[in-house]
């Protein structure tokens, strides 16, 4: 392998963003005698990989689970190469989820398919065979890996057949799985209960397809989806140390107003301070929207495009509040993606009446509550249009805030009694906060929302007609997260290094 300190350094990238698709294009220009400058909007990186202190506490905004967080699939590959997992403590929790009823049942989709099989079996054998369909799909998935190291814009006839002769064992199970909603399969159970449950773990999303959920469940079963200790910042600047060992520069509190353009080529980039910096290639990695209209004040936009962003859906913004609790919760469950319970009687949260909440308690991590503490998140599917209506009147835009919290604490109050005394934080975050600190269009935390039509789909890394300029990250890969980010960033670095004749090299720290 080519000494990647050996190779003198030659084009300058300006990249857009220091969220993990920016961080990641920083590390490999970097490894491949590129200078990378990142230019980010927020004072800390990761975008929306995020995290916040308030009071001794802290909110984790993003990582639950990390595809690759282990061996096993290519991803940790990719991840050892940015530096997100050396000397990490990765936690392989046992439940992903849990949906409780009203009577005392429980539908708690574990880790272990073997597990898994069994407590839906307990809870539905007259469901027996639309279960094993399930969990027999979950073990198939377990032996599938998504060719992620190489990007798929300089496959070539030998790549295109080792792909399809890969997939083609699970094409079946592929297409199947990912014509069929959440919604759609829960109206194939004849359990009640079950049925209702699972109608539950989509109900903000009714197109989210099937094979977005028995994915991750496949990769928890082989252990490749743990939780990094202590969250979304130290995981986001790990990245950070890895571009700035190797040479790159990440400047902080520089939102990009503009792509500078000179002949229908990106030249560089000019900040809200009215500054330009030159680069011989221009990467966003930032909002797609604010990128396409506001960047480059949509010059360069075909039907294709303009479609996305007219007619795809987006991911819900959400209602995120944050609780510091005086007590280490020792007796919740600690789930990966929460605990969904219902509420009796209903209450009325942001502007519409619940009959569910779903409810995360990090009680798993104690690196983000005080010693003996916890902390516990709720997060809300919402209103983009009433909160930024609400934004103009800041008195009842707090007072909004502050109304949402407490009817989730009294919510909360129902499946923790006593909770509202043990509250000693509180933080709320809403679709305005979202968009004022990453630039996410809407509020949407994570892009594209993923459908049948959509899901795996590649959008492309070019815009019609503008030379020397790229876009990365979740607004190019419907359904976002973190593992489309860090291939993206290391796809993008492999298509230079192809245009400029050179040999794409990594190296791990």
């Amino acid at each position: 392998m080519t000494n990647v300190e050996e190779r003198a350094p030659s084009k300058t990238i300006a990249i857009i963003g220091a969220g993990i698709a920016g961080l990641s294009a920083g590390c490999y220009a970097q490894m491949n005698g590129y200078r990378a400058k990142i230019f980010e909007m927020h004072t800390t990186p990761g975008g929306v990989c995020t995290a916040w202190k308030r009071d001794g506490y802290t909110i984790d905004g993003c990582v639950h689970w990390l595809v690759g967080s282990g061996p096993g699939v290519n991803y940790h590959k990719l991840w050892k190469e940015v530096g997100a997992v050396q000397g990490q403590t990765m936690l392989d929790l046992d439940e992903y989820l849990r949906i409780e009823g009203p009577d005392g049942h429980a539908l708690t989709l574990y880790s272990d398919v073997e597990r898994l099989e069994q407590h839906l079996l307990e809870l539905a054998p007259e469901d027996a065979r639309t279960i094993r369909a399930f969990t027999g799909a979950i073990r198939r998935f377990t032996r599938f890996d998504l060719p992620v190291e190489k990007a798929p814009e300089l496959y070539g006839l030998r790549d295109k057949l080792a792909m399809t002769w890969g997939i083609l064992p699970f094409a079946r199970q592929f297409m199947r799985w990912r014509k069929i909603s959440v919604g759609e399969f829960a109206s194939q159970l004849r359990n009640r209960f079950l049925r209702e449950a699972f109608a539950s773990v989509a109900a903000d999303a009714p197109e989210f397809p099937m094979l977005a959920l028995i994915m991750p469940l496949s990769w928890l079963n082989k252990k490749t989806a743990g939780y990094p200790l202590g969250g979304s910042l130290p995981f986001a600047r790990a990245i950070e140390t890895r571009v700035l060992d190797l040479g790159g520069s990440v400047q902080y509190s520089t939102r990009v107003s503009k792509v500078l353009v000179e002949g229908d080529r990106a030249v560089g980039v000019r900040l809200d301070d009215g500054t330009e910096h030159r680069a011989d290639v221009v990467v966003s990695a930032a909002d797609g929207h604010a990128t396409i209209f506001d960047m480059l004040d949509g010059r360069y936009v075909n039907d294709t495009i303009q479609g996305y962003y007219d007619n795809m859906k987006l991911f819900p913004p959400l209602l995120y509040i944050g609780l510091g609790i005086a007590d280490p919760l020792n007796d919740v469950p600690s789930t990966i993606s929460g605990i969904s319970f219902p509420l009796s009687p209903p209450i009325e949260i942001d502007g519409k009446v619940r009959n569910r909440l779903t409810v995360q308690a990090y009680n798993f991590d104690p690196q983000l509550a005080p010693e003996g503490k916890s902390v516990l998140i709720v997060s809300i599917g919402s209103d983009y249009d009433r909160w930024e209506e609400l934004s103009h009147d800041p008195e009842r835009y707090r007072a909004e805030k502050e109304a949402a919290c407490e009817a989730v604490i009294e919510a909360l109050e129902q499946r923790l009694p006593g909770v509202r005394a043990k509250v000693e934080m509180h933080d709320v975050a809403t679709p305005m906060t979202w968009e004022r600190y990453t630039g996410n269009w809407r509020g949407s935390y994570e892009g594209w929302l993923p459908s049948g039509k959509n899901l795996m789909m590649q959008m492309s890394k070019t815009l019609p007609g503008l030379e020397n300029f790229y876009m990365i990250g979740q607004w190019t890969t419907p359904g976002g997260g973190l593992p489309p980010a860090v291939s993206s960033g290391r796809h993008l670095v492999q298509i230079l290094c192809k245009k400029d004749g050179r040999e794409f090299v990594t190296t791990e720290p």
